[in-house]
């Protein structure tokens, strides 16, 4: 039985059946968009640039099934995940020079980790994704995002500190995050690198 042509009308639905050929189509197709976008992201780690486009392409391969077409492109369904994988990318990058800046006590004394350039370019890079990520929320949930995400604070400590009941932060924190997806994962048009 002869195996339909992959062609723009149906490589999403054959990458939902799992068919290695979408696969090859959509590399063909977006592969020029992944590398812009990941290698933009990675300009401080360019030697994971490969390994991450194809962690980019099993994520895509394994939620292929979590795609819908009526929310958004599959452009920018596609641009998300890079993007997104790039951060995590940034982020074991970060935990790799600490470790390397921590080895040793000795070191930690004559140097501290904050003061190694490369943490810091990740960490500013990092922060900089970040900050475009939550860009789009009220000036308090931004802060409550910041304290949650980024500092690392606990639920009760933001409520006793900003006195906001823990079940209002949770739905702030809830509508956020609602906020953040629709904005850039389920957007129509192409989402810029």
């Amino acid at each position: 039985m002869n195996k339909p042509k992959i062609n723009e009308k149906n490589y999403i639905e054959r990458l939902k059946a799992k068919d290695q050929r979408a696969l090859e189509y959509i590399i063909e197709r977006y592969g020029g968009l992944l590398y812009s976008i990941i290698r933009k992201k990675l300009t401080l780690i360019p030697d994971k640039v490969d390994e991450c486009f194809n962690d980019v392409l099993l994520k895509m391969w394994d939620h292929a099934e979590d795609y819908d077409e009526e929310k958004c492109e599959f452009k920018g369904w596609l641009a998300a995940i890079a993007r997104y994988q790039a951060i995590d990318y940034l982020r074991i990058a970060k935990r790799e020079e600490f470790g390397r800046a921590a080895e040793s006590l000795e070191d930690l004394a004559n140097k501290t980790c904050f003061n190694d350039e490369r943490f810091r370019e990740i960490e500013e890079s990092i922060d900089n994704e970040f900050e475009k990520l939550i860009s789009c929320l009220a000036p308090i949930d931004q802060e409550i995002f910041r304290r949650l995400y980024e500092r690392g604070d606990s639920m009760d400590d933001i409520s006793r500190d900003m006195n906001i009941p823990k079940k209002q932060l949770y739905n702030h924190t809830s509508r956020g995050k609602k906020k953040i997806r629709d904005r850039f994962l389920f957007k129509k048009e192409h989402i810029n690198g």
